[in-house]
């Protein structure tokens, strides 16, 4: 289905385009380009695949956008929703549909297939690798974010995840099965509310250029290992 226009989702680049030089691009950007992420509960068995597939990318003159196709399915290969997300660099700034935050909830497993999501826009300011990330005024273009997800054929059976208090944490690298990524590391708190009632915890996300997430972790309020996600593969055209 095309939610072009309906369900945004947003990411960054750099260099090579015709953008604001100061803008990274933490997403796929390139035609054809697929990454797949797969997802673990903590003990490691494989719950969930994500799988992101660039359709198209577009300049403007004060950025870069990509329109990407995107699947999430249960472990058994059952597609529990699809559809489209948009990634943009506009000037300094790098925008992220909350859809990209998919594999860090178990909320899509306790509904049947065949689900809406509704999100917003994430900014991911040049405060994303200050010069000084530990200063507080190098966060404050960190916003917060919700998305929600609604049974389609069950309103009542919903859930809505909010992302806030996000914070720079430090650069580094992170092996994964496709490769080694120079990486920057976000930290952020996370809530979940579904009809069995509300959960709070934290979460990171390594980020790299021109790929997206590579790898992500998502803890209780008790500091406990709750799921994870890994870049598994990506291929080019």
């Amino acid at each position: 289905m095309k939610m072009k226009n309906l369900f945004l989702l947003v990411a960054a680049m750099y260099a090579t385009h015709t953008m604001a030089q100061d803008c990274t691009f933490y997403f796929p950007m390139d035609k054809g380009q697929q990454v797949v992420r797969n997802c673990y509960d903590a003990q490691g068995t494989l719950t969930n695949v994500f799988t992101i597939t660039v359709e198209n990318s577009y300049d403007y003159p004060s950025g870069y956008e990509v329109i990407a196709d995107y699947t999430y399915s249960d472990a058994s290969n059952q597609t529990l929703t699809s559809g489209q997300m948009v990634a943009r660099c506009d000037d300094d700034n790098f925008y992220l549909d909350m859809k990209n935050r998919i594999p860090f909830t178990n909320a899509l497993n306790m509904m049947d297939a065949d689900v809406l999501l509704v999100s917003s826009l994430m900014p991911y300011p040049n405060a994303f690798t200050g010069t000084d990330p530990y200063d507080p005024d190098d966060n404050v273009g960190f916003t917060e974010g919700d998305i929600s997800i609604y049974q389609k054929h069950n309103k009542d059976n919903r859930a809505r995840i909010s992302i806030r208090n996000r914070q720079y944490e430090k650069d580094e690298e992170i092996t994964t099965p496709a490769g080694t990524f120079h990486c920057t590391k976000v930290k952020f708190d996370i809530d979940l509310w579904t009809p069995q009632g509300k959960s709070e915890g934290y979460g990171y996300e390594w980020y790299s250029p021109r790929v997206g997430v590579v790898r992500s972790e998502q803890y209780d309020k008790n500091k406990v290992l709750q799921s994870y996600s890994v870049l598994e593969m990506q291929t080019k055209d």
